[in-house]
């Protein structure tokens, strides 16, 4: 731990006797002159404690300070920093180092004055009532801003807050965030150089383990950047909490490396999926194997459709689809793909849809030009409803896991998918078995390709 030196008595004031205790790694943050210090990393590492702590020593400093917490909406400080620095106020009084009478708490706007110095915290969201972007003036007199899940901020909106800072009172602004990393094309890694993390081994599978990053900053960027994992903050931690961050290694590897041991990877935090590999349509054609179609539904949403071609534990897809289609346009679309007696595996939601494509249309059904220009809507297709239950999601990816990926490079929203597609998150912001349910409308017809394997085809 780092134990802050005496602070210097100014204008008759004696700051009260505390045994400010901080973890060694933040010693830089009590020197710098850097207008940005990211603390940033992996979960466990203290963050929001130590910025919380910060700012308690600030307020009841002789040196003017005005600090605000910034989340992007104002009701999450609430139960995060407000919360936590409510717990340090408390803690510092119960052992008698801190008086509860020397604080002035507005709990309805997390608002705090420190009376012997007249310094104080407010609480501030970047987001006001309807989405809009909130005014920022009212952080004018700001000498420090907190900002937790800083990710989660738009770039345009920290540009904002930022050039609202401004006042000759402190010798200069600091802005402290807090944050787990997120994907390399973040706008938060402006004032970063992204390299390739070093070599991080094989997973449990034997792959090797790849599409990581590490960041350091620009040395014009005026960032202090101080990064850390559950490793720099063990002695907190119960080893049951260790043991389960450790326990994702294998479960949730890409929830490991990011989340836990705070690389960057390619897409967002939490992803589901990570080293897929890219080729071309041409390459993808050459392959000597079958087509088996996966299909999504969706008029007002994207019916995606993806054709893939399994090699032993290799599968190669292509996007086929990323467009809302009715049943006869999804029709249409198959009769343009040549598609005839080619396996279809949809999404067994919608039996009506599945009926429909199997059985085709009537002649009477249709326009003389579409009976013409498209025999199959006459014949229907060989389509089959996907084999779904508790636990068949998690089956999916699994299965999925199980194969070397490989896609084609213009298949772009399929890549999107696989950037943003991620594991949801329990209350405590631990990963359960179930990804998001969304960036899946093509990602969800390709878990049903892997699991009919050895039904439908």
């Amino acid at each position: 731990m780092y134990s802050l030196p005496p602070i210097p008595v100014e204008e008759g004031y004696q700051p009260p006797n505390v045994r400010w205790l901080f973890n060694r790694i933040y010693k830089p943050v009590f020197t710098t002159n850097c207008r940005y210090i990211d603390a940033w990393g992996g979960r466990g590492r203290g963050g929001s404690h130590f910025g919380t702590e910060l700012f308690l020593f600030h307020l009841t400093q002789p040196k003017y300070f005005r600090g605000f917490f910034v989340r992007q909406t104002l009701n999450d400080i609430r139960d995060s920093l407000w919360r936590d620095f409510r717990d340090r106020v408390k803690q510092h009084c119960d052992d008698g180092e801190l008086r509860e009478v020397d604080f002035h708490f507005n709990d309805n706007e997390m608002r705090c004055v420190y009376l012997p110095t007249g310094n104080m915290i407010g609480s501030k969201g970047v987001k006001a009532d309807g989405g809009r972007t909130a005014k920022m003036k009212s952080l004018a007199g700001a000498s420090h801003v907190l900002i937790e899940e800083a990710d989660e901020v738009g770039e345009e909106d920290f540009d904002q807050l930022d050039l609202s800072l401004r006042t000759v009172k402190a010798d200069n602004v600091q802005i402290i965030r807090i944050f787990n990393p997120p994907g390399k094309t973040h706008w938060i890694w402006r004032d970063y150089v992204l390299t390739d993390s070093a070599q991080l081994g094989v997973d449990a599978n034997g792959k090797l383990i790849k599409g990581y990053f590490e960041a350091k900053p620009k040395t014009s960027s005026g960032v202090l950047s101080i990064f850390s994992t559950w490793r720099d903050n063990a002695k907190n931690l119960q080893q049951s909490t260790k043991e389960k961050y450790e326990s994702y290694k294998t479960k949730k590897p890409e929830y490991y490396w990011t989340i836990v041991r705070g690389l960057i990877s390619e897409g967002m935090k939490g992803r589901v999926f990570s080293g897929w590999q890219s080729i071309t349509n041409d390459f993808f054609n050459s392959i000597d194997a079958r087509s088996i179609f996966g299909q999504d539904f969706g008029s007002g949403s994207p019916a995606g459709l993806v054709e893939c071609k399994i090699v032993g534990t290799k599968i190669y897809i292509r996007q086929q689809n990323y467009v809302g289609a009715t049943e006869k346009e999804l029709g249409v679309l198959y009769c343009r793909l040549g598609l005839k007696d080619q396996v279809i595996i949809g999404d067994s939601a919608e039996p009506l849809t599945i009926g429909k494509l199997r059985r085709g249309w009537q002649r009477h059904e249709l326009s003389a030009e579409e009976a013409e220009s498209y025999g199959g809507l006459l014949k229907g297709w060989n389509i089959f409803g996907a084999i779904k239950g508790p636990g068949s999601i998690k089956t999916g990816i699994d299965r999925l896991k199980d194969y070397e990926v490989f896609v084609t490079e213009d298949s772009s929203d399929l890549w999107n998918e696989y950037r943003e597609y991620r594991w949801a998150l329990d209350k405590n912001k631990n990963p359960t078995d179930e990804p998001e349910d969304a960036n899946n409308h093509l990602i969800d017809p390709i878990r049903y390709v892997v699991t009919g394997k050895g039904r439908y085809f």
